[in-house]
């Protein structure tokens, strides 16, 4: 648990939260964007999401945006994931951020199974350095529009 005892903690801790929160809503525009400009089927789904977990490692902040649609004539949920996150630990902080898909079917460019589009991971961070590296890792992110075309998604 993060233990604000002074100024300089309570300005950090208020820096990661206003961070964290700004980089989810950059990242839900993106999100929402592709969702509505792109076919992922009459059932898909779009979710966005915060997690904060205590790791062995350290707190965790992540944020999740997950598209979840089914392949023509598939009964199991296909996804599409986009996540940012900053871990603390005692050898500094960690900014990693990736671009992910776990296919049911073949689909577009893709087989069946998981995929790693895009991953960066960057250790040994100042708390300010791993901020400013997640904000440059999220503004990548909300460049890689042509996922959905890589997935064979016709533009609606």
């Amino acid at each position: 648990m993060l233990n604000v005892t002074g100024a300089y903690d309570a300005e950090s801790a208020a820096l990661l939260l206003t961070t964290m929160h700004r980089l989810q809503k950059q990242l839900e525009d993106f999100t929402s964007q592709l969702h509505i400009a792109y076919d992922f089927g009459k059932d898909s789904g779009l979710v966005h999401d915060i997690v904060i977990e205590k790791h062995d490692a350290g707190p965790e902040v992540r944020l999740h945006h997950l598209f979840g649609f089914f392949a023509e004539g598939d009964s199991d949920v296909s996804e599409l994931r986009f996540s940012a996150g900053l871990t603390i630990t005692s050898a500094g902080c960690i900014a990693e951020a990736m671009v992910d898909v776990d296919l049911e079917r073949p689909l577009g460019e893709f087989g069946a199974g998981v995929h790693t589009l895009h991953a960066e991971r960057i250790d040994h961070l100042s708390l300010m350095d791993a901020l400013s590296r997640l904000e440059e890792q999220v503004t990548a992110l909300c460049t890689a529009d042509d996922v959905p075309n890589r997935l064979g998604l016709a533009a609606r």
